[in-house]
This record gives C-alpha cells, structure tokens and sequence, in this order.
C-alpha cells in the first residue's frame, strides 16, 4: 500500500483530494495538513513519512517552494507531487532544484491524478507534456548556445539515465562499478549545472541530447 500525505489550505479540495485518492487501488492518505508549517511538523521524525506528498504551492505559514526546500535540506524518503492553481513555469523550475517529482493543476482530473501516483511509484516522476515543454521553453532562454562537451561514456550514462534503469543497473550494463557511475553522474551533473537526476534530463532534452517519454 502507497501511503500519500496532502498538504493543502482549502479544506473543501483537501477532502476531496483524500477521498478520490482512497478509492484508488493500492493508495491511501495517512494525513493532510492546513498550510506549510503543519505539513513540517508532521513530516519530522521519527513520525514515518508517506510515500507521497501531495503539496500546495501556496501556503500560509510555509508555502509549498519552502517545505520542498526543506525536505530537500532534510533529505526526506519521500517523493513530492506539487500541486498550484496556477499555470506558472517559474514555480516548476524553483521547486525542480528540490528534487519534486511531479507538478500538477489542481484542475486535473481523477484518471490524471491515478496517472501520477502510479508514475511516481512505478518511475519516480511525473511530468506531463505540456510543464515539459513549459520548463523547456525556460531553459532554452537561459541555456541557449550552452551545451557542454560530453566524453563517449558520458553521453552513454546519460541516454541510460532516460530510462527506469536504477543506478545499479545501469553500472551493469555499461559494465562499470557504480562507484564509477556515481562519477560521471557527478561530472554530468556539474556540466548541466543541476542538483539531480530530473533536472538534468530535462535540460538535456531541452538542448536536443535526449528524448523524453509523451514529449
């Protein structure tokens, strides 16, 4: 069972939000919280995180680009869907330097928000076509004529790193230790000027290296 915690100021959304989520097979909410500083408290051990967060980008108190900071800091086993009423690529790029793994409108339907629970578990993302082609819009405005200069292997990582691959198993296949993988891991990383993995394919893709599944 994927247990899901909800962060979200509006009760009435909150309350539907737990109770379509219920009905979903292999989900459950263990908790929702009114605003950001709540959601911290709750999230602090030794309470047992959820799987999931789903996080309102504005909050009283803390708002969503703060918590996810601070789960960020605090390295949380967790992963962060946000949720925003607003259509605001500004917000995508700031809460994908903490590492979120989806970000949703509020105005998505009950099969979307399955989508994404099931893509969070199953990848350990979700974006849809459209925040992908958003954030890439944005990159390309600050990325332009930038593309580093990648080694064979590299360039070989990154293409693995597409897929639902794990680390391990891509050192199998390139067969490399992983201690080496964490390597050029760490070199692509710099040379994109990102903090992980999400970051770095979407910048990627940005720039004509890669291709994105639904992009």
């Amino acid at each position: 069972m994927t247990t899901v915690a909800i962060a979200d100021d509006h009760q009435i959304f909150c309350d539907s939000l737990e109770a379509l989520i219920n009905d979903f097979e292999g989900f459950r909410v263990v908790w929702c919280a009114q605003d950001g500083i709540q959601a911290m408290e709750r999230l602090k051990p030794p309470q047992p995180a959820p799987d999931i967060l789903l996080l309102d980008i504005n909050m009283p108190g803390k708002n969503g680009i703060e918590v996810a900071e601070w789960v960020f800091q605090q390295s949380l086993p967790l992963h962060i869907l946000a949720l925003t009423m607003e259509n605001d690529d500004s917000s995508v790029i700031k809460m994908l330097q903490y590492g979120v793994k989806g970000y949703l409108l509020k105005s998505l339907s009950a099969e979307e928000l399955f989508q994404a629970l099931q893509a969070v578990v199953k990848y350990g993302f979700y974006y849809t076509p459209l925040i992908t082609k958003q954030i890439g819009n944005r990159l390309a405005q600050k990325n332009k004529g930038l593309v580093p200069e990648l080694k064979d292997r590299e360039k070989e990582l990154l293409q693995y790193m597409c897929t639902e691959m794990s680390y391990y198993e891509i050192a199998a296949k390139m067969f490399l230790s992983e201690s080496t993988v964490d390597t050029y891991r760490a070199r692509l990383f710099e040379k994109f000027n990102v903090k992980n993995r999400i970051g770095l394919l979407l910048k990627a893709h940005n720039m004509g290296l890669v291709k994105l599944n639904g992009s």
